[in-house]
């Protein structure tokens, strides 16, 4: 998907970067030692959390929602071998995740850029995506789903969503078993977070685009290599 969208950072070596993950995941406490570890937040820069994923710092008690239903091998143990599964998690991930959705807008904002009408921009996609051109049959249901997605965003405004620059936490204390709470700051997303692309800073036609994207991004054809 970073591929596609134009993303991929393909700079290699270095220290290890945090690429963003579920924020519900990510702002759950995580026990250490009788006390709690610090929130997990992503590297502020895009380049940086849009490297390949070897080079993704890896907590031991905190998986990648996104890697994990994909079969991705834990810490504890060697790993000869990469299991396979088609999970149900799997289609949701690919299909509702702010991942998923984050790449298919960011394509489609490639899209825009690069090509000057909607039939280049489709031919663009495809090989982007497939390394092909569209057949007519799939040009024709392209432009039909493209319609309808226009006419769905141009009657919805999407609205900003802001970071969350703290999260409250809960402990009970150990000696009197009573329970307390705390505010802990979140320093990376207070300061000069840089995010991805998001849908309220295009407009209607790209979101149009980035439901394509996203149709592209779930098809066999892009999913599985043959």
């Amino acid at each position: 998907m970073l591929q596609a969208s134009g993303e991929l950072n393909r700079e290699m070596g270095g220290p290890g970067v945090r690429p963003e993950i579920n924020m519900r995941v990510a702002m759950q406490p995580r026990h250490i030692m009788g006390s709690v570890a610090p929130a997990y937040q992503p590297s502020p820069e895009r380049a940086q959390r849009h490297r390949r994923t070897i080079y993704a710092f890896r907590r031991r008690g905190m998986s990648n929602p996104m890697l994990k239903v994909f079969n991705r091998p834990d810490s504890e143990q060697s790993c000869a071998r990469r299991a396979e599964t088609t999970v149900p998690t799997q289609v949701f991930s690919l299909f509702n995740s702010s991942f998923a959705h984050d790449r298919a807008l960011a394509f489609a904002d490639r899209l825009m850029k690069q090509a000057d009408d909607s039939e280049a921009r489709l031919n663009l996609a495809f090989k982007l995506a497939y390394g092909r051109t569209p057949t007519a049959t799939e040009r024709q249901q392209c432009r039909a789903h493209l319609d309808a997605m226009l006419e769905h965003h141009r009657s919805r405004s999407p609205q900003p969503t802001a970071l969350p620059k703290t999260v409250k936490r809960e402990m009970v204390e150990e000696l009197t078993g009573k329970p307390f709470t705390w505010e802990e700051e979140l320093d990376i997303f207070a300061g000069d977070y840089e995010r991805d692309l998001k849908p309220w800073q295009v407009g209607a036609k790209t979101r149009a685009w980035k439901e394509l994207a996203l149709v592209l991004f779930n098809s066999n054809e892009f999913l599985y290599v043959d």
